[in-house]
């Protein structure tokens, strides 16, 4: 009931948007045409100055019109470009942030990097979920870390809406998939609609992930795969172009921060190496 009354309400609204310009338009020479049909000259006097009323009318109509669209269109500008600022000073803060982060964790001890990689983790998932990603609906982000024996990727980092992801394991449809493509440091996935992914119809009859699109990002560096990063929506088509490379961005402050924390030998720096 409620759709049908905006629609109601809307339709006059379209109808004098385009009727009234007509009429702008028509009714001066309308009534400068109205003498030519009376003969008494003050009657076509009268009516003279009748139109001569009528085009002042559709003149100053004209005017506010023109000065309410200039309005409208000076109000649209300056909200984009609030708006534009706001995201831009969110984004700058965002790596701002997780730069410094990423400094003092530097700074410590190596015994003490590998606690404290969880709590680096958690802020990389905040500052994409609130800062960088604002504008996706019911965003979820998840820091994964490939396990000790390469057979899970278990979740140490989360920010954003709904609870921490379950853990990716060996033996599993989605959990091969993601293991293999993590330990080759695979392309970004973006997936625009899971229900259109290659191998959605081996999920479980009980699976029913909160996710509609996602991106996910494996976390590497120097040849070595140490997670995946990821972002998700049950929006569908949810990310940008824009989005996938802030994602790919912050995988890469996490790349610096497990490379870190954990050695990697020359003898086993294989392509398919983990931490």
């Amino acid at each position: 009931m409620t759709g049908d009354r905006s629609a109601a309400g809307r339709r006059p609204r379209r109808a004098g948007a385009v009727v009234w310009p007509i009429v702008i338009a028509t009714a001066p020479t309308a009534a400068f045409q109205l003498p030519n049909l009376f003969v008494v000259p003050a009657v076509r006097v009268t009516l003279v100055a009748f139109g001569l009323v009528v085009l002042g009318a559709a003149v100053v109509a004209q005017v506010v019109r023109a000065r309410r669209s200039d309005a409208a269109r000076r109000a649209a500008e300056e909200s984009a470009a609030d708006v534009e600022r706001e995201q831009s000073t969110a984004v700058r803060y965002a790596f701002t942030q997780i730069a410094s982060r990423l400094v003092r964790f530097t700074e410590l001890p190596r015994r003490e990097r590998r606690s404290e990689l969880p709590g680096f983790a958690d802020r990389v998932a905040v500052a994409l979920a609130f800062y960088l990603l604002p504008g996706v609906p019911d965003v979820r982000a998840n820091v994964y870390q490939l396990s000790a024996d390469l057979a899970a990727l278990e979740p140490i980092g989360h920010g954003g809406a709904g609870d921490t992801a379950g853990v990716f394991r060996a033996g599993t449809p989605y959990g091969d998939r993601n293991l293999e493509w993590v330990l080759v440091g695979g392309a970004p996935r973006v997936v625009g609609d899971r229900t259109a992914d290659v191998d959605v119809d081996q999920d479980l009859p009980d699976f029913e992930p909160r996710y509609t699109s996602y991106v996910a990002v494996v976390i590497r560096s120097d040849e070595f795969s140490f997670g995946m990063l990821t972002v998700d929506s049950p929006a569908p088509d949810a990310f940008s172009e824009l989005d996938t490379k802030n994602v790919a961005m912050m995988a890469s402050f996490l790349a610096v921060a497990f490379s870190l924390t954990y050695s990697f030998p020359d003898r086993d720096r294989r392509s398919r190496k983990g931490p």
